[in-house]
């Protein structure tokens, strides 16, 4: 009996160390497919409690009334853009549904394509959208940053043609606005890994155009002195663009990285639970019988 008893013992242990020495390829690829599933066929976990600074941004785009001119600044690189641009393609949705103008530039040569992209994906045309030139404009790259923002803020007519090489001062967008300066804009949105303190210096602070943001999460505590009276709400990475794509009624891609972040977090939290009770299980000195 003492002996079968050895068996069972030594057989428990060695199932516990090689739960301890899983080659490190197959937690690799676990990862993988638990990450993949989501991102490929999104199961929709809820968000949890929506934030302030998310709702903030949509109570204000939606009580805007129509036809008001929202300024949509991409700097978003590629891996900005894993985190903003699906905030930005959720917003323009929701200036669709309310029937507001909104003028896009990119102020770094590679977020060019990511106008492009929200536009395909939200209004299924650039400038062959019927709509083109009355309530969407892409001015396409306006270099030098915060310089080349003050020269738009000064003069809508800063740069004289649009992405697509048309003339801006002959599109209906601009007929109606007074003074062709930031004073007719309703509300300028950066998106990107920056601070916003160059568009409050330049928009809001000479002309009295709120501020809003759809930025890298890392960079959320560096907006927070300028809420609420110049930055009006923002969004906060990955999650908040979710958020929104929420209060939208429109899951997309942020839903689907959250939903690929939350499992893969879930399989990490089990494997290191497993290798736990794995590496606990097999110090426990198991005593000789009679």
């Amino acid at each position: 009996m003492n002996g079968g008893g050895w068996g069972v013992a030594s057989e428990t242990k060695s199932l516990y160390t090689k739960l301890q020495e899983i080659d490190v390829r197959y937690v690799y690829l676990l990862i993988w497919i638990v990450v993949s599933i989501p991102i490929l066929w999104p199961i929709g976990l809820p968000p949890g409690v929506i934030s302030e600074e998310t709702t903030r941004l949509y109570q204000y785009i939606d009580n805007l009334p129509q036809r008001s001119i929202i300024v949509m600044i991409d700097d978003t690189g590629p891996a900005a853009a894993a985190e903003c641009h699906s905030g930005e393609i959720a917003v323009l949705y929701h200036c669709m549904m309310k029937g507001l103008r909104v003028l896009f530039y990119a102020s770094r040569t590679d977020a060019v394509p990511f106008i492009d992209d929200a536009m395909m994906k939200v209004l299924g045309k650039t400038s062959d959208q019927p709509d083109y030139g009355k309530l969407y404009v892409n001015l396409g790259y306006i270099p030098q940053g915060e310089i080349g923002l003050a020269g738009l803020a000064a003069n809508i007519f800063f740069k004289s043609v649009d992405a697509y090489g048309k003339d801006t001062e002959t599109m209906n967008f601009f007929a109606d606005l007074p003074t062709k300066t930031a004073r007719d804009w309703s509300l300028v949105i950066y998106y990107g890994a920056s601070n916003v303190d160059w568009v409050v210096r330049q928009v809001t602070d000479p002309y009295g155009c709120p501020t809003a943001g759809g930025v890298a999460a890392v960079l959320a505590s560096r907006i927070y002195p300028y809420c609420w009276d110049r930055v009006i709400g923002f969004l906060t990475g990955l999650a908040g663009s979710a958020q929104y794509e929420v209060l939208v009624k429109r899951p997309g891609e942020a839903a689907a990285g959250m939903d690929a972040q939350s499992l893969g977090h879930l399989a990490i939290i089990i494997m290191i639970v497993l290798g736990n009770i794995g590496y606990f299980a097999s110090r426990r000195k198991i005593p000789r019988g009679g």
